[in-house]
């Protein structure tokens, strides 16, 4: 088997869940993976779309709150180790270019049979095998600069604890929205041998973004990367959660009249944020949030032939 995204964004799920709290993946209905055969042509399609859903939601929801708890903890670094760090950054960035200019020329060339590539040359082998011992190296230091604030991490990431249960259900839900019986199948075969990697890898996709040293890496001072719609259909919220304000950027597929309504948990209308014409494509609203209290909320967007609803926090 040469793909296990959706099952490797399944474990994600589990990996960002707080130590306490677990998903009950045997109580989940039948829709996922083969057991005993590879990926088929017809679910190429549907696992696709909720891999994309979930890096959607992902930039969304979870990279915003991440890179907030970061901030945080940069106050608290001493500028001597905010500096190597920086060069701890510097050094990968190098070794990732240089990692990708490698694998620009192992790539098969013209009458090459199809999904082989030419043999490394003893050059080639050379060099991969130098930037992992690189690469390493650079990280082990990383770990090491990241004992030192191991304490304050475990405290950050015990503070989004809320919000990272609800990550995980949100990403599961997602996940199994657009499965296959029989990705439910290999996710149960997953279950039974207790989670772990194994055979299909899951450890390379635990993206535990409070990992002590993954959590160091992350610039809390380089731009975001603004989230927009997943392939023109979904609404993005930044920051989520969030406290005083915030933006939402959607989607009109046609012109013509939209509404943006925010809505309390039961559903219930709070005021409507946007009422009126808009012509097709992207569209951004600022929205004051400072009066509403703390709790989940919802944003409904209706235009001309669709719907969405999207949930945020108020902290």
């Amino acid at each position: 088997m040469k793909n296990h995204s959706w099952l490797k964004a399944l474990a994600f799920a589990a990996a960002i869940l707080p130590a306490t709290a677990s998903l009950s993946f045997a109580q989940v209905a039948p829709t996922d993976k083969p057991a005993s055969q590879p990926f088929g042509r017809h679910s190429r399609g549907s696992h696709a779309k909720g891999n994309g859903e979930v890096r959607a939601y992902t930039q969304q929801n979870i990279l915003p709150v991440v890179r907030q708890q970061r901030q945080k903890l940069d106050a608290q670094m001493s500028a001597a180790d905010k500096t190597q760090l920086a060069t701890y950054r510097s050094q990968l960035k190098t070794l990732r270019e240089q990692g990708k200019t490698l694998r620009q020329s192992l790539k098969p060339t013209a009458g090459t049979a199809q999904g082989q590539r030419p043999p490394l040359t003893d050059a080639q082998k050379q060099q991969l095998q130098q930037l992992r011992t690189e690469q390493r190296a650079v990280m082990q230091n990383v770990a090491q600069l990241a004992q030192k604030y191991d304490a304050q991490i475990n405290q950050l990431k015990a503070e989004v604890q809320p919000q990272r249960t609800q990550w995980a259900a949100d990403i599961k839900a997602l996940m199994l929205k657009n499965a296959t019986p029989e990705q439910q199948q290999k996710l149960q075969q997953w279950q039974e041998k207790g989670g772990k990697g194994g055979h299909h890898g899951f450890g390379g996709m635990k993206q535990n973004f409070f990992g002590p040293t993954r959590f160091l890496l992350l610039d809390p001072n380089a731009p975001a990367q603004p989230a927009t719609p997943e392939n023109g259909t979904r609404a993005a919220l930044y920051p989520n959660p969030a406290s005083a304000a915030q933006r939402l950027t959607y989607e009109v597929k046609k012109e013509g009249s939209v509404k943006v309504e925010l809505l309390d948990e039961r559903g219930k209308t709070v005021r409507t944020v946007f009422d009126g014409k808009q012509d097709k494509g992207s569209h951004s609203l600022d929205v004051n949030l400072a009066d509403l209290n703390r709790g989940t909320y919802y944003y409904k967007i209706t235009s001309k032939g669709s719907s969405e609803t999207r949930r945020f926090v108020k902290e």
